[in-house]
């Protein structure tokens, strides 16, 4: 089972192609094979690896029926919104332009783990998109209670 964890720094070139963090290589455990999605609503791309990718694919087809026409126009935009992404040797990734421009990534990004998938942002949005300390502090508590001690 992957996992991703931490956030790291990384530079975009000018084709669109940034490195993977060595440590999500490693998490990665050899399958060079990742499925981009693009999350529009919070500006992020999510870089699932395949095995990942499938399991989350077939749990959410299994909720569909696809001689429902509503289910089929769900389904044929979520996967018409998916892209295989394959590491190269030098262990880079490529975004296409346009989903760079709609993340407002340039020529800097930052990688975040999430558990068994990894996202690309901009930095700033990233930072606007989390909970202050204070609220991030409740909203743990109102989770875990005082199961969890950090």
């Amino acid at each position: 089972m992957c996992r991703f964890s931490g956030n790291m720094d990384v530079k975009v070139d000018g084709k669109g192609r940034l490195f993977v963090p060595a440590a999500f290589r490693r998490a990665l455990e050899g399958d060079s094979t990742l499925f981009l999605r693009v999350d529009t609503v919070s500006k992020c791309a999510k870089f699932y690896p395949a095995s990942e990718w499938e399991k989350l694919n077939a749990q959410f087809m299994s909720q569909l029926n696809l001689w429902n026409q509503s289910d089929l126009r769900l389904y044929r935009q979520f996967s018409a919104g998916v892209e295989q992404v394959d590491l190269d040797a030098s262990g880079r990734i490529l975004i296409q332009r346009r989903n760079l421009d709609l993340l407002e990534i340039t020529s800097e990004a930052l990688v975040v783990g999430v558990g068994k998938y990894f996202e690309v942002w901009n930095k700033d949005l990233f930072e606007d998109s989390l909970l202050d300390d204070e609220a991030f502090s409740k909203a743990l508590q109102e989770k875990m209670g005082n199961q969890m001690v950090l």
